[in-house]
């Protein structure tokens, strides 16, 4: 075989195993069903410019340490409860019970933002001084930041740009991680690459709530592997870890009615060093298994109760936390201190 001929079939063996490598990995992402061509069609150009011109300094203003971001762990988060609307139910739930039972957050910013976003930003590391926009009327930003809603009684947008300013590469890789482990599809916007042109951000799109249809897309798009723009490409930035790929979906589909959304509990990290945890009908180790959960899985705890003794990655525990299915002991569940982060369990 002649040298020429030789290299090009080498090459092509070469970009053929390739492609099929990357091809492998996106099997692997949660399955979504593909995109409608509408659905492609509503989201973002990457041709647009994100943001005003008055917005672009925003994008320096970061005052927090960039070391923060060193790693991609996150805190434990409450999902806050309520009800989301629309500006037709506004009035409705102003003085009701319900806002004046659920608003018991610290917001980041006064308006904007959605609770829930707003505790999963704090949980991530986020700092309010690296929030360049949440709802926004830019008219090159093709309603991408327009309000999506109101969640007991005050207007916020899904979608949020946070600054990169004095972060590594590697630092906005663990702040992308972070951000998919408390619920966001979010993609680092750098001018240039994975189809995007303007201001370099990371735009994130908080899943847990009523949000438009472009975002919807958006969401959907990222839970692909891909860059949540018209291109709908693969994203090739950062790959992101199963924990924070089924993170988005469960939160995803806890919103995916768009109406309601009572919250999911106490986010809490499983540490078992390896082996799976058993999850058991009652809150003692001779309660039948019912089930199980694999290390490093993010659960929410619904309620606590004291029961059986467990020794565990965390020392001994009487403490057993309810999750879906079933309960766990709070000897292998990480949730930032040995003492109780739920409600009693009846």
């Amino acid at each position: 075989m002649k040298p020429f001929l030789r290299t090009a079939c080498l090459f092509l063996t070469c970009l053929a195993a390739c492609t099929a490598q990357v091809d492998g990995y996106f099997d692997d992402v949660p399955q979504e069903a593909p995109l409608s061509s509408d659905e492609v069609a509503a989201l973002p150009d990457g041709n647009e410019v994100e943001h005003a011109a008055d917005l672009q300094t925003l994008a320096a203003a970061s005052v927090d340490d960039p070391a923060t971001y060193d790693d991609d762990v996150v805190e434990p988060m409450i999902d806050v409860g309520g009800v989301d609307g629309d500006e037709r139910l506004e009035a409705a739930i102003a003085d009701s019970d319900v806002t004046k039972s659920t608003i018991a957050y610290a917001a980041l910013l006064k308006w904007g933002l959605h609770p829930r976003a707003s505790d999963a930003l704090r949980a991530a590391g986020v700092s309010s001084s690296r929030i360049m926009q949440t709802i926004g009327n830019a008219a090159a930003s093709a309603g991408t930041h327009a309000r999506d809603g109101y969640f007991n009684g005050h207007p916020y947008s899904a979608a949020t740009d946070i600054s990169v300013y004095g972060l590594s590469q590697s630092q906005i890789a663990n702040l992308l991680e972070r951000l998919g482990k408390v619920g966001f599809a979010a993609w680092y916007r750098h001018s240039g690459y994975d189809g995007w042109y303007g201001v370099n951000h990371i735009h994130a799109v908080y899943a847990n709530c009523l949000m438009k249809t472009s975002l919807r897309s958006q969401v959907r798009s990222w839970l692909a592997g891909r860059n949540g723009l018209v291109s709908n490409t693969i994203y090739r930035f950062h790959t992101f870890s199963a924990a924070a790929r089924a993170t988005v979906k469960a939160k995803f589909a806890m919103s995916h009615s768009g109406t309601t959304n009572s919250g999911g509990g106490i986010a809490a990290r499983v540490n078992t060093s390896g082996i799976a945890l058993r999850v058991r009908s009652g809150a003692s180790l001779s309660s039948s298994i019912v089930g199980s959960v694999s290390d490093g899985s993010y659960v929410a705890i619904h309620c606590q109760k004291h029961g059986g003794a467990v020794s565990g990655t965390y020392g001994t525990s009487t403490l057993w936390d309810k999750i879906d299915g079933g309960y766990v002991s709070d000897a292998y569940i990480y949730t930032g201190t040995d003492g109780q982060v739920a409600p009693t369990c009846p």
